[in-house]
């Protein structure tokens, strides 16, 4: 990000280099293109005089179908320019601070740079794969910016600029925010590329609500200096500890031909229901062990745009209610650090979420991918770019448990699971439309009543713009969830930081859950549109809870809450910001308050996803075609 005026953009570099061939179509991104100039100059101008790399060998893409003629151009040499974390304007006086922290920051190694892109030195030009690689290295939290561009040649080869600027990796993150009362959520010190190799290091501390883990987690995202990623964390939980272990190969982009995933994780985990209107307390808390392990591999064939996935693998899932100490608590007031243990009574009321079960199972995948990416500027980040998927992907998992790894006194039920996801993007002229429905659930091979753990979740956005109004997107949402014969720890609620705003988390705990929104955000470009993007938004949310057969499950009825708030992203342009918000309840009793909040991130959209955290919460089986991407673990 650079401080100074950003008038320049690659405009400026294609009227200096009459030769360049322009890759697929990108938004302007607001960093300087001093550097880019440069660069595409003295590739188009001293050839070999600049400094060449080439990638190393058995590194490249998972590309099946190659040419042995270049119709396009041999791609003769690969220039690199990385730009630290700010770029340099004469004349500004805070100078000495961004040298100051472009001193101490350790820029991206080249090296790495290298091995992530999906071409070499000697390869044939394919504009894809350019678009793949800028796409995958914009991935990563420590870039900021990504750009891949050809620079034709007189001899009809072409030299390859790889433009990347690093955002600041080292964090110290004390996790303030205000939301139910000033809360100290986490304190983290996080080195997210160190020695400019990519690794992250973390050691945190994360205390909300339930929640009391402390521990340590390293990732690596080129084991053995190849694509493979791996990550280890050990730490301590409220109920006991955790260990998660995990080697990803991933899909490489969309030319990626096949995937392997191997998991594990176990962790000491607490549930919390909300007691609703109980008199006595406020929450119930649910100790129990969660593991879970994973082998799973998969390939798929066709072009990028027509992708079919095939998979297979093995799965173990156990869930434990006995043995862990405070098995059943209650918190008092709302006060998390104040609990006495349950009741007979409150044993009762949560004793059918509460069957222990280990299965082991064999899983087949499906998947059809059906996709491509527009670059979009301003959806859930102001003014920041943000690669987004249009058409459709589908991914079916079917497991079928086995007598495998049985445990002495917990049940290995006879069952099939089955999963299955869709999603459809679409954009009619220059508004978007996102939509997702999922559902996952157990049949029992014997017995009469035979399904278990049925839960799913339908998912619709959109974003509504008009070059009229410049600076202006109207945000709708409609999303459904629920569950039913579930034998796990579950529940939803009406309330929340991404449900009805104007509610507490608490609030109308239920089965099934429908949520409206409407949201108006626009963008100032002003005070100080190089340091900062700032916005102001206006929100209208409504819901509505089923009972159904959870624990203190209520039918709230229709409820709602309107608010106000400012939305902000710092440095300017970038992808990530967060929210300032009041809501205020509408349609509930006269002791509910307004409700004042300060995120770290945005709540709602297409960046965040479609990811229901309290659904996520209950899930068991975490195995299928969108699992098979490039984050570690779970």
């Amino acid at each position: 990000m650079s401080p100074g005026n950003h008038a320049n953009d690659r405009r400026s570099r294609e009227r200096l280099i009459s030769t360049s061939t322009k890759p697929a179509q990108r938004a302007e991104n607001r960093a300087s293109a001093h550097g880019r100039t440069v660069f595409a100059l003295v590739a188009a101008l001293l050839g070999s005089a600049a400094v060449t790399a080439s990638t190393p060998q058995g590194l490249h893409a998972q590309v099946t179908d190659t040419t042995t003629v270049c119709e396009s151009g041999e791609i003769s040499n690969i220039f690199i320019d990385n730009r630290s974390i700010f770029d340099i304007v004469e004349g500004d006086p805070l100078n000495w601070v961004y040298r100051l922290a472009n001193t101490l920051h350790i820029d991206t190694n080249e090296g790495f740079i290298l091995r992530e892109v999906l071409f070499s030195t000697g390869d044939c030009l394919d504009p894809l794969l350019l678009e793949e690689s800028s796409r995958i290295l914009e991935s990563y939290r420590f870039i900021t910016t990504a750009d891949v561009y050809p620079v034709a040649q007189s001899d009809g080869t072409y030299h390859v600029v790889i433009d990347t600027q690093d955002r600041w990796t080292t964090q110290f993150d004390l996790g303030v925010s205000f939301d139910q009362g000033l809360q100290l959520d986490r304190v983290d010190l996080t080195e997210g590329n160190l020695l400019g190799r990519g690794m992250l290091a973390q050691v945190f501390a994360r205390r909300r609500r339930e929640q009391r883990d402390r521990g340590f987690r390293l990732q690596e995202p080129r084991l053995f200096g190849t694509r493979t990623d791996a990550n280890f964390g050990w730490g301590r939980t409220r109920g006991g500890d955790f260990l998660e272990q995990g080697i990803n190969y991933p899909f490489v982009g969309e030319v990626g031909r096949f995937a392997l995933r191997q998991v594990v994780d176990r962790r000491d985990r607490v549930f919390t229901y909300s007691a609703a209107d109980d008199p006595e307390f406020t929450n119930v808390l649910l100790a129990y062990r969660d593991e879970w392990a994973e082998i799973s591999m998969a390939g798929r064939r066709g072009r990028p745009g027509n992708l079919t996935l095939l998979g297979a693998g093995i799965t173990r899932e156990r869930i434990d209610f006995g043995g862990l100490p405070s098995e059943i608590e209650v918190v008092l007031d709302g006060d998390f650090g104040s609990t006495t243990a349950a009741s007979n009574a409150v044993r009762d009321i949560v004793s059918g979420q509460t069957r222990a079960r280990a299965t082991t199972r064999l899983n087949l995948m499906f998947g059809q991918r059906n996709l491509r990416f527009a670059r979009v500027r301003g959806l859930d980040a102001l003014d920041g770019e943000l690669d987004v998927q249009l058409g459709t992907d589908i991914g079916l998992t079917i497991g079928r448990s086995i007598d495998l790894l049985s445990v002495d006194g917990i049940p290995s039920p006879d069952d099939l699971f089955g999963r299955v996801r869709l999603f459809a993007g679409h954009d009619p002229g220059a508004s978007f439309v996102f939509a997702q429905v999922a559902a996952e659930g157990r049949r029992l091979r014997s017995g009469d009543d035979q399904w278990r753990d049925l839960i799913g979740e339908v998912d619709l956005y959109s974003y509504l713009r008009s070059q009229r109004i410049p600076g202006q997107t109207l945000f709708l949402r409609a999303s459904a969830a629920g569950g039913w014969s579930v034998e796990s720890p579950f529940q939803l609620t009406l309330g929340g930081r991404d449900a009805a705003r104007g509610f507490r988390e608490e609030y109308a705990p239920g089965a099934r859950r429908i949520l409206l929104t409407v949201e108006d955000r626009i963008f100032f470009r002003w005070p100080w549109p190089d340091l900062f993007d700032l916005g102001l938004t206006l929100f209208a949310d409504a819901g509505r809870v089923w009972s159904g057969d959870v624990p203190y499950g209520v039918d709230s009825g229709w409820q709602g809450a309107l608010g106000f708030g400012l939305r902000y992203s710092a440095p300017a342009g970038s992808r990530m910001g967060g929210r300032i918000d009041l809501a205020f309840p509408l349609g509930a009793t006269t002791d509910h308050s307004p409700v004042f909040r300060v995120t770290l991130f945005e709540l709602l959209g297409i960046g965040p996803g479609f990811s229901d955290v309290q659904l996520e919460r209950t899930r068991r089986s975490r195995t299928g075609p969108d699992f098979l991407v490039t984050r570690l673990g779970r």
